[in-house]
């Protein structure tokens, strides 16, 4: 490994995973697409929640949240 190498390994020693699948996402993007490309590699994508939101259910079970959109069209001066 030439020292170029050697020294980005060891500046992402200790990052957090999210960080790191992040820098990863970020040079299969823009650094190797072509190379990927070719190869015809499919690289799976996680998807994942950001921020707060992250591990949060925010609509109960079984809620209709198209239920009160007439309501709120109302609230709001919306013509229907």
């Amino acid at each position: 490994m030439s020292a170029l190498q050697n020294q980005v390994v060891q500046s992402l020693d200790g990052l957090s995973d999210d960080t790191l699948e992040f820098i990863l996402d970020m040079i299969q993007r823009f650094v190797k697409p072509a190379e990927n490309q070719s190869a015809g590699t499919v690289i799976p994508k996680k998807g994942r929640k950001l921020g707060i939101l992250k591990g949060q259910t925010l609509i109960a079970d079984g809620y209709d949240l198209d239920k009160c959109n007439d309501e709120i069209a109302e609230m709001f001066g919306v013509d229907k």
